[in-house]
């Protein structure tokens, strides 16, 4: 039996489990910046702040709106994952912003309490640091007024809602991985990162990379790859088609999924086979009266 055209590629969601992790401990770039003082940079500051417009300092005092901005670079990760997979041999499977809580920021304009902030994945890259500090403040570099130029919500994306509680110092936070931050990763660019309160009681500090104590504290995003499944052969049997594939992930879930227009989107490919693989990284995957003309199918192999 003639087998009609088939084409078969890799489509990469969050991997099931991590076989490696990489932690970039400082950020290229930090600052926070705050609405009661737009026009001002605090980019040496050595602490960073989410807060909402209802928190105080100790005092009792409101000191407005902080947003925070971090930035990292991936360059160093991807020639690691490179050397342990093979060159683009590798998926992203999580990537985890961790942050350390300073508990004694030691200046009266940061404010205090707990709640909910949002992480977002920025488009743009277009800030600077700036060497401003709470007790002096410079104008140079990124600040407040300048927040509403850089955010974009048709091009930025929402990494997900975490919570400080206040009864931990440091706040683990699992990002989304959303197609633009995962593409930012895996090129080993520039990949920016904004922070900003959801409830108006938050008044999170936590330490920046201009920190002078122990690096430990500093924010870092850690990430985790795993090796990259691909198909390594194609057999017809009666009317079925098995494929092999190779460089699982034990414990990993893959779908094999089937269009008849390689053209459509993702979300309209139709689900025909899926595989909970064992401890084997070599699995198959059986499509029944795939080889049955007359339409050619084209198949996507996705893991989650």
């Amino acid at each position: 039996m003639k087998l009609l055209l088939t084409i078969l590629s890799f489509v990469s969601a969050a991997a099931a489990a991590s076989a490696a992790v990489f932690a970039t401990n400082t950020p290229d770039a930090d600052a926070f910046v705050r609405s009661n003082a737009p026009a001002s940079n605090y980019g040496a500051a050595g602490a960073l702040s989410v807060s909402g417009s209802n928190a105080g300092n100790g005092s009792g005092v409101t000191n407005g709106v902080f947003d925070s901005f971090i930035r990292f670079n991936t360059a160093a990760m991807v020639t690691n994952f490179n050397a342990i997979f093979g060159s683009n041999n590798w998926v992203i499977s999580s990537a985890t912003l961790v942050l350390t809580e300073n508990t004694a920021p030691g200046n009266a304009i940061f404010n205090q309490g707990t709640g909910a902030f949002a992480i977002r994945w920025v488009a743009s890259t277009n800030w600077v640091e700036g060497t401003g500090t709470p007790m002096a403040a410079t104008t140079a570099g990124i600040t407040y007024s300048e927040e509403s130029s850089l955010l974009n919500t048709n091009t930025d994306s929402n990494l997900g809602a975490f919570t400080f509680t206040g009864v931990s110092p440091v706040v683990s936070c699992p990002l989304a991985m959303l197609s633009a931050l995962v593409t930012n990763l895996q090129t080993g660019g520039e990949v920016d990162l904004f922070l900003t309160a959801i409830d108006p009681g938050i008044g999170f500090v936590f330490y920046s990379r201009n920190f002078a104590g122990k690096p430990s504290s500093l924010p870092s995003l850690v990430i985790s790859a795993v090796s990259q499944p691909g198909i390594s052969a194609i057999a017809v049997s009666g009317n079925n088609m098995v494929l092999t594939a190779t460089n699982g992930v034990a414990g990993g879930t893959y779908h094999l999924l089937a269009s008849t227009n390689p053209a459509s989107p993702l979300n309209q490919w139709t689900p025909v086979a899926t595989n909970v693989l064992a401890g084997s990284g070599t699995f198959g995957i059986t499509v029944t009266n795939a080889a049955v003309p007359p339409s050619p199918r084209f198949f996507i192999l996705q893991t989650y």
